[in-house]
């Protein structure tokens, strides 16, 4: 299908008292997301057309992560997702302080025998984001559902930080990937 857009004029009159709540909400979530749009891409891959991954994904966190009263909104980071689909997520999934100064350590439970939609050479995607400053660390495919734990090494920088930290799964051939899941935060 051919497909023609006309350039963006830019909008001359202000915008009204009810545009500005919308416009703020857009305006931070894109920002969060645009830091992690490859993983964006792979967890929100789903999405029926003519939405794109990120479209899909902006959509979703704005109506669901984004709390408060403009212009005081704020992230619930609880409730951000980067990942939805049909895959089983990681069973139990911790976190607590690495062996190595500034490093994560993820751990989870083998799934029960004859979980739906759970393999045990499915890999795992976790994401470390630190909101001071507006940084990920993200890390795809170095592990499988069946090791059970993986340590994080995050930058020296983060060192102090509150992040957030998340994680889902991707099944081997990468046609299948898990809701994302938020593990909770640490201080680094």
């Amino acid at each position: 299908m051919d497909l023609i857009k006309a350039m963006p004029r830019k909008v001359k009159r202000a915008a009204t008292a009810a545009q500005l709540p919308v416009q703020y909400k857009l305006s931070i979530m894109t920002a969060m997301l645009s830091g992690i749009s490859e993983i964006i891409k792979k967890g929100f891959q789903d999405t029926p057309r003519p939405k794109s991954p990120m479209n899909a994904a902006v959509a979703y966190n704005i109506a669901n992560a984004i709390t408060g009263v403009y212009p005081a909104l704020t992230i619930d980071f609880s409730k951000f997702m980067f990942s939805q689909g049909k895959l089983a997520k990681p069973n139990a999934i911790e976190v607590e302080d690495g062996v190595a100064a500034g490093s994560i350590k993820f751990s989870w439970l083998a799934s029960a025998p004859g979980t739906p939609n759970s393999n045990l050479d499915d890999t795992l995607t976790f994401l470390v984001y630190n909101p001071d400053k507006a940084e990920y660390v993200v890390i795809t495919g170095v592990t499988l559902r069946s090791a059970l734990s993986y340590e994080l090494l995050t930058p020296g920088h983060f060192s102090g930080d509150t992040v957030q930290c998340y994680a889902s799964t991707v099944s081997k051939d990468g046609k299948l990937v898990s809701n994302s899941v938020y593990i909770g935060q640490m201080v680094l």
